[in-house]
C-alpha cells in the first residue's frame, strides 16, 4: 500500500476514534481544513515528509522505515496500561495503579486522590501511549476505541487539561 494511502486510511480512523474533526486536527497539525480532507478522501497527490510526520506524530503514530526495529522488551509491547500508569506516577507519593486507570478510563470516573496522575498521563504522555492503552482496553476489555477516546475526553476536561487534542 502506497505510504500516502496508509496515511490517509489511518488519519481518517484515528481522528474519527480520538473525536477531533477534520478542522481541529488541521489547526493542531499547522495544515488546512482541505489538505487533511484531500488526505482523507485520497484526492491529496503529495504531501511532503516534514508535514505528513508531524501529523502523524500528533495522532500517536511515527514515519520510517519497518522491517528491524523492535520494542525494547516484549513487556513494553504488551501492556500500554502498565507503561501509562509508570507515566502518570512518575511524580507522584501516592501510586495510581493499573486497574484503577482501566476502570476510570472505562468508566469515565477517577478517584480525587489520584486527579494529579491522571492530568499527568493525559496532558504529557505521548499519544503512542495513549493510542496503545485505548487498543488494549479493547482487546482485553471489548471498550469500542471511539468510545475510549470520548471518556478520556471527558475525563481531561473534568481535570482540567491543557493539550490541544482534549479541546
Amino acid at each position: 500500500m502506497p505510504i500516502l494511502q496508509e496515511l490517509s486510511t489511518v488519519v481518517k480512523r484515528q481522528r474519527s476514534e480520538m473525536g477531533l474533526s477534520q478542522e481541529r486536527l488541521a489547526e493542531l497539525a499547522g495544515l488546512s481544513r482541505a489538505t487533511i480532507n484531500e488526505l482523507e478522501t485520497g484526492k491529496l497527490s503529495n504531501l511532503s515528509l516534514t508535514r505528513a510526520e508531524r501529523l502523524a506524530n500528533l495522532l500517536g503514530y511515527g514515519l520510517g522505515m519497518t522491517g528491524v526495529r523492535k520494542p525494547k522488551s516484549k513487556s513494553e509491547s504488551d501492556n500500554a496500561l502498565e507503561t501509562a500508569v509508570r507515566t502518570a506516577n512518575v511524580s507522584y507519593g501516592t501510586a495510581l495503579r493499573a486497574e484503577t486507570l482501566r476502570h476510570a478510563l472505562l468508566t469515565g470516573v477517577i478517584p480525587p486522590k489520584h486527579i494529579p496522575q491522571l492530568r499527568a498521563l493525559l496532558d504529557e504522555a505521548p499519544v503512542s501511549v495513549l493510542s496503545a492503552l485505548v487498543a488494549q482496553l479493547e482487546t482485553e476489555n471489548g471498550a469500542r476505541r471511539k468510545i475510549t477516546w470520548q471518556k478520556m475526553r471527558q475525563l481531561a476536561a473534568a481535570v482540567a487539561c491543557t493539550r490541544g487534542i482534549w479541546s
